[in-house]
């Protein structure tokens, strides 16, 4: 991003008063929802106006945000004061377009000064799906105190999930390399090229060596970084040239969670079932468990 673009990017921002958002308590959600949603149009707005302006002296469509691929509700006012800052401070160039969404979190492509591919994974603040996350917090030793309120609520998540990969990264886990974590943006290293993520299990062909790596993943997770993925299936393992690799880590549990048996059970059941409708004959769920737990 060029210094003009910034100085641009950043005028916006201070024009709208975007500090950080304080914390909101559950009462607010439903009221300031609305109001929020307004604001956040309003500013995508305002900055792809912005932005417009200075189309003409652009070198390249690389220089600024794609004001058409990125400026979308997901962008509320903190999220952009995030994204400015890390803009300044050198750990990301400029952000591409956006490469998955889901109902919680939406995933871009983005680019560090050393032309490093990165994804950052921002998490909704105005979705109330989060609410159905309680059971993968609540006896997880790691996370004692849960604050009211939504945006709390989104953040913990985010750093759960930057905690969850950095220990299994650390423990040699095939996973995504965790960079930072500010609030509701989570940034990693891009698994696939030029933009475009590597297949997922569910996207390829898949045979026996697939399965087996998928299963030692499981039991690398559970023995090495003493968690259990807790959402595993064929929708969030890709398969790259070098194997198996495996994202999505919010709903990660730590082994001490009083649920980590049933979560264990379920990815291990998931896993096989995907398998065996590929037509694999793979080993009984009951024998893998116990093996990934003795």
């Amino acid at each position: 991003m060029n210094e003009d673009s910034v100085d641009e990017f950043n005028e916006v921002i201070e024009e709208n008063d975007l500090g950080l958002s304080e914390e909101t308590d559950e009462s607010e959600d439903s009221t300031t929802e609305e109001s929020d949603l307004g604001l956040q149009n309003k500013l995508a707005k305002k900055m792809s106006l912005r932005l417009a302006g200075k189309e003409r002296g652009r070198k390249t469509e690389k220089d600024v945000f794609d004001k058409n691929k990125v400026l979308e509700a997901v962008f509320d006012k903190s999220t952009v004061m995030i994204l400015s800052r890390m803009i300044n401070n050198g750990i990301i160039s400029y952000v591409n377009g956006a490469v998955g969404a889901g109902k919680e979190s939406q995933m871009y492509w983005a680019v560090d000064p050393s032309g490093q591919d990165l994804a950052v994974k921002i998490y909704l603040v105005t979705t109330s799906n989060f609410k159905k996350r309680y059971p993968y917090l609540i006896g997880d030793p790691r996370f004692t105190k849960i604050k009211r309120g939504t945006r709390s609520l989104v953040e913990l998540w985010a750093k759960k999930e930057f905690r969850n990969l950095s220990k299994s990264f650390n423990s040699g886990i095939p996973c995504p390399e965790p960079v930072t974590v500010v609030k509701n943006v989570l940034i990693m290293k891009f698994i696939g090229s030029g933009g475009v993520p590597s297949p997922t299990l569910v996207e390829s062909e898949v045979d026996y060596t697939d399965y087996e790596k998928s299963i030692a993943i499981i039991s690398d997770l559970y023995q090495k970084a003493e968690l259990v993925h807790a959402d595993l299936s064929e929708y969030n393992i890709f398969k790259t040239k070098e194997g198996p690799v495996v994202f999505d880590f919010g709903s990660a549990v730590d082994i001490r969670h009083p649920k980590t048996k049933e979560f264990l059970e379920r990815d291990i059941s998931n896993i096989t079932r995907f398998f065996v409708k590929r037509g694999l004959t793979v080993d009984n769920p009951i024998d893998v468990f116990e093996r990934v737990t003795k």
